[in-house]
């Protein structure tokens, strides 16, 4: 008995595959707070700003500088905080962090996965359309776990002083009008 191969070549093959794989280099799903949506009527701050300053906390500049090489090679803020105390003692605070981006995505990362493989599948096939919408529900994932964080028992934020409680009327941090959580979104663009 002989058996007959046939060989079927779609969408460009192998060739065609990797082409579309390197197209979803040239878009990005970014989340954060876009510059149009920044501004926060009557502040001289805009939520950008202020999304950055609760992000790191309000530290003096000299402990900044001391703490940031280590935070940024990898090391847990409480870790890096523990080694400044032990050597310069506790300092005054104004605010602790209490970041929201990076430990949301974090968080909630397989979640986030499966959604990025839907658009990996769409892109495979060659289904611009598809891909753009699969993007597009990553993005508003993102977005949603996020703004999500801002309540999300998991965030680890420190609570709020008693006198920024009497002052607000609340113990919960960052949520007084929810400028700053809705001011968060998507966007899915072209890279440059």
């Amino acid at each position: 008995m002989v058996m007959q191969v046939i060989h079927r070549q779609s969408h460009g093959g192998l060739q065609g595959l990797i082409r579309r794989f390197k197209s979803l280099k040239k878009r990005d799903v970014l989340v954060g707070i876009p510059e149009n949506r920044a501004t926060r009527k009557g502040e001289p701050i805009n939520n950008a700003e202020l999304l950055y300053i609760h992000t790191h906390g309000i530290r003096r500049k000299s402990m900044r500088a001391e703490m940031d090489p280590q935070i940024n090679a990898g090391m847990l803020y409480s870790q890096a905080y523990a080694m400044y105390i032990m050597a310069h003692g506790s300092p005054l605070w104004a605010a602790p962090p209490r970041p929201v981006l990076e430990p949301a995505i974090e968080y909630h990362k397989d979640a986030l996965a499966v959604l990025l493989a839907r658009v990996i599948k769409a892109a495979s096939k060659g289904d611009k359309t598809k891909t753009h919408k699969a993007m597009i529900r990553l993005g508003l994932k993102a977005q949603n776990v996020c703004r999500g964080w801002f309540v999300n028992p998991a965030n680890g934020w420190a609570p709020n002083s008693p006198l920024t409680i009497k002052r607000k009327g609340s113990e919960n941090p960052l949520i007084d009008t929810g400028s700053l959580r809705k001011s968060i979104s998507y966007v899915v663009r072209d890279v440059r």
